[in-house]
């Protein structure tokens, strides 16, 4: 009988790569989601499908859910990919004898909060745009008339684009007043995106993996929709040492921007849990579910840095959306979001075709309910109050 697998936030992209790694390797992937509809539901893979309490709504019951499901089902290993880790990571104890990869809480909550994730980033000697977390109207307004617009304003919580505003004029700033104290003020710096990829068990390093954004979703950056798998000496040593420093046990991503003409880099944020560009170290043949999943079984791995640079992998679903954004906010036919060119894609496949309806309907049903492309409402646990 072959190992069973729990797969949590499973309507997404980083769910349907952990199903499609581990089901074709035989081992029985137990899909769970509060969403009616999602990409592993539809999947041909074989999964078994199992619908759970919001996270959002209340943690407690979800974690109670999660327990006894796990226990019914007499799985052993949990892999969570979204920011159910707060929850799970908080309440890890009534998990009894599930073995998950999941760091720390406090080191979760540096991780993810901007202001602490900064401010370490800065004590550690890692490159940070300069950053101030105001206390008044005063220090706001200090900060815009000293720096060159746009800043850059980010919600403490704040996940991908959601929560990330671009201030160009005073008039956008006021509008955030209400909330100081629960936001970060930064220059702008230019470059490209890059992120690093890591896996970490126990504080030591086991694999890692680059990648560079070539196109976004949204014009203000948040989730890319087309990225590739390059190699940046400096910014993964500078990615090391931050989670070294955390004792970090998972994974994570660490962001950046990279001006290759100053070949100079700066730390934007950590994403502590699985990235939405998993499909490509995927492809790339550095496959971070199955390293995962032979940590839980086997306790350890070997390190693993070895991949194939250069292969393009792009989000379908994503580009369509990036699309009707840049129509909608700039009055743009951008087409470059609509292009086919990648080696293969998040979201379909020949072989696994309706993984991109399950997405589509679960964007609909969003989008019924909020009326907007990238609904932020409900969808973003304050970590603080888990």
């Amino acid at each position: 009988m072959s190992d069973k697998v729990a797969v949590t936030y499973s309507w997404n992209r980083m769910a349907y790569i952990v199903n499609k790694s581990l089901s074709l390797k035989g081992i029985q992937v137990y899909t769970g989601d509060s969403s009616i509809i999602n990409m592993n539901k539809l999947s041909m893979l074989g999964n078994k499908c199992f619908r759970y309490p919001d996270i959002y709504a209340d943690k407690e019951v979800f974690i109670r859910f999660l327990a006894k499901y796990l226990k019914g089902n007499k799985i052993d290993f949990l892999i969570p990919t979204h920011e159910e880790i707060f929850i799970i990571s908080k309440y890890l104890n009534q998990l009894d004898c599930i073995k998950t990869l999941v760091p720390d809480f406090e080191a979760l909550r540096t991780s993810h909060k901007k202001d602490l994730s900064s401010a370490l980033a800065f004590k550690l000697g890692i490159p940070v745009p300069l950053t101030i977390k105001p206390d008044s109207v005063a220090d706001c307004n200090s900060f815009f008339n000293e720096n060159e617009k746009p800043i850059v304003l980010k919600y403490e919580n704040s996940n991908s684009s959601k929560g990330v505003f671009y201030i160009r004029d005073r008039a956008q700033l006021e509008l955030h007043f209400d909330n100081i104290g629960h936001f970060i003020l930064q220059e702008y710096v230019s470059g490209e995106g890059y992120g690093v990829s890591m896996l970490y068990n126990k504080g030591n390093l086991r694999a890692s993996f680059t990648h560079k954004r070539l196109v976004d979703k949204l014009t203000t950056g948040g989730t890319s929709t087309l990225r590739t798998g390059v190699k940046n000496d400096e910014m993964e040593a500078y990615s090391q040492k931050l989670l070294d420093y955390l004792g970090w046990n998972g994974v994570a991503m660490v962001e950046y921007k990279y001006d290759k003409l100053k070949k100079k880099g700066w730390f934007i944020e950590v994403n502590p849990r699985f990235w939405g560009s998993l499909a490509l170290p995927y492809y790339s043949g550095m496959d971070f579910p199955y390293l995962y999943y032979k940590i839980l079984k086997e306790g350890d791995i070997k390190p693993a840095f070895e991949y194939k640079q250069g292969v393009k992998v792009k989000w379908l679903l994503g580009g369509a959306l990036g699309f009707l954004d840049s129509l909608a906010h700039e009055r743009k036919l951008d087409f470059s979001h609509l292009s086919f060119k990648a080696d293969y894609f998040d979201d379909f496949s020949l072989r696994d075709p309706f993984i991109l309806f399950g997405e589509m309907g679960f964007y609909f049903e969003k989008f019924m309910h909020s009326f907007k492309l990238n609904p932020t409402n409900a969808s973003s646990l304050n970590i603080d109050e888990v």
